[in-house]
């Protein structure tokens, strides 16, 4: 069991007491799990053929508008852990996988119905819809099924390397979110970890006209050692979480060098991304690092902390840390 100390008081541990529970929970939650630009679609549908082996039903589905001109649909999947749970997963995993190369048109068609029925996010899809390249909510559900691979979430309380280990045998793993929750006295309170973190801050859907830019450069912070085994030496850096979205997107991974430094002066292409040991996190293999004129640190929030991302030509024009993240 863990704990966590907020504000000098311990909360222990406490436990989800059925799949229901923990569902609530995720849908409460869903704008901090998968970020402000998303809406979580809580219905369950089947998705197959009736009699089809690759008949599923997922958790829910997941719309990403953080590039509000290239939106993407998640499966979500939410299990709490078990002994049977490995077995019981990469089997899901699958038939998701199966009817998302099959049952395309059923996809889009059960999706069209339920947000039709649904006055309140009907309005808020149409309202986002002003806002992107699309003419209809029809158009932008034949983009999400057929132009775009559909992806999957996987949101869980305890995640594990054996979990891990199990959903490599997929060429597209599921991103995996993790849950947990904790208690101090009636106040209850959230853990969460999610490859969706950086990827909110990246991309906003603006007030009246389109300013979103694909992020396509990951910046990471070092101090002296690291920097000079990983990236100097081995070039590579690793331990990297990413999101599916994020790994098919990047092109330059930049280093922010630590005080005393406090500066990003180096970037490279990114040549390839594999799996880091038994882990859901990743090694950025590098190609044609180069210098470039140091972007300063100049405020307090502006040094990442965690990998964060921002593009190229911003890479390449700002002078200053926070720039990048304007």
């Amino acid at each position: 069991m863990g704990n966590l100390i907020i504000g000098n008081k311990k909360y222990d541990e406490y436990a989800f007491e059925s799949e229901h529970d923990f569902e609530k929970a995720v849908v409460e939650n869903s704008d901090l799990l998968f970020g402000k630009e998303t809406i979580y679609i809580d219905v369950k549908r089947r998705i197959g053929e009736k009699d089809s082996y690759h008949k599923t039903i997922p958790d829910g589905f997941l719309i990403d508008f953080s590039n509000i001109n290239e939106p993407q649909l998640y499966f979500v999947e939410n299990e709490l852990s078990t002994h049977e749970l490995y077995k019981h997963i990469t089997e899901q995993i699958g038939r998701f996988a199966s009817s998302i190369i099959s049952s395309e048109q059923q996809i889009r068609e059960k999706l069209l119905k339920e947000i039709k029925i649904n006055k309140k996010l009907l309005q808020k899809i149409e309202q986002i819809i002003k806002k992107s390249r699309f003419d209809n909510i029809d158009q932008l559900m034949i983009e999400l099924t057929e132009k775009n691979n559909t992806k999957i979430v996987l949101v869980i309380d305890e995640s594990t390397p054996d979990l891990e280990l199990s959903l490599k045998i997929f060429k597209d793993a599921p991103d995996i979110v993790l849950l947990q929750r904790y208690l101090n006295g009636e106040q209850i309170s959230y853990y969460y970890d999610t490859p969706f973190e950086n990827i909110k801050e990246a991309t906003k859907i603006g007030s009246s006209t389109i300013k979103t830019k694909e992020f396509d450069t990951v910046v990471c912070s070092a101090f002296e050692e690291g920097f000079n085994h990983a990236y100097v030496k081995n070039n590579a850096w690793w331990a990297v979480r990413l999101s599916q979205k994020a790994k098919e997107q990047l092109k330059y991974l930049a280093i922010y060098e630590k005080f005393p430094v406090g500066v990003i002066r180096n970037i490279a292409e990114i040549d390839r991304i594999a799996p880091y040991k038994d882990s859901n996190k990743y090694i950025i293999y590098l190609k044609n690092k180069q210098k470039i004129s140091p972007i300063k640190y100049d405020k307090k929030g502006s040094a990442p902390q965690s990998p964060r991302f921002t593009n190229y030509d911003k890479i390449t024009s700002s002078k200053k840390l926070s720039e990048l993240w304007q």
